[in-house]
């Protein structure tokens, strides 16, 4: 098939409701996810975080991160991913919120440290679940 032919197809596709409405909630979810830099920040400055402890988190975040997704693929493969959507969105508020733990220096006994590297990891691990049913959808959209 020509290019031409490929692009007419997708645009067909794309203009199904099956499709452009799950597509538009992807747009609009994932436009409005807004990092937080101020937190980074925060763990530097006010907890005094090293570079090196900053960066430990980043690796174990991507660790995390991995293992969200392939958790997804053994777990919530066959879930809806409506279902997972509000799962995690659940669990990020609750995640989110455990910021405001930390900032009180209500940590459970766990340094600050250990208390951050928990949230960040946990975090992006809801986080990989959540981005495996976008990405299985654009590949699915594929002709």
């Amino acid at each position: 098939q020509s290019t031409k032919d490929q692009c007419f197809e997708i645009w067909n596709s794309v203009c199904s409701r099956s499709v452009w409405q799950p597509l538009g909630f992807l747009f609009l979810f994932n436009l409005l996810q807004v990092q937080n830099a101020a937190w980074r920040e925060y763990l530097r400055v006010v907890l005094g975080f090293t570079s090196q402890q900053l960066n430990y988190l980043l690796v174990a975040s991507y660790i995390f991160l991995f293992l969200g997704t392939i958790s997804y693929k053994y777990y919530f493969l066959h879930t809806s991913w409506r279902r997972v959507y509000q799962f995690c969105i659940l669990l990020n508020g609750i995640l989110t919120a455990t910021q405001l733990l930390l900032i009180k220096q209500k940590t459970f006994g766990l340094s600050n440290y250990l208390f951050a590297l928990g949230d960040d990891a946990i975090a992006e691990f809801v986080s990989g679940i959540q981005f495996m049913p976008g990405s299985i959808m654009m590949v699915n959209l594929c002709p």
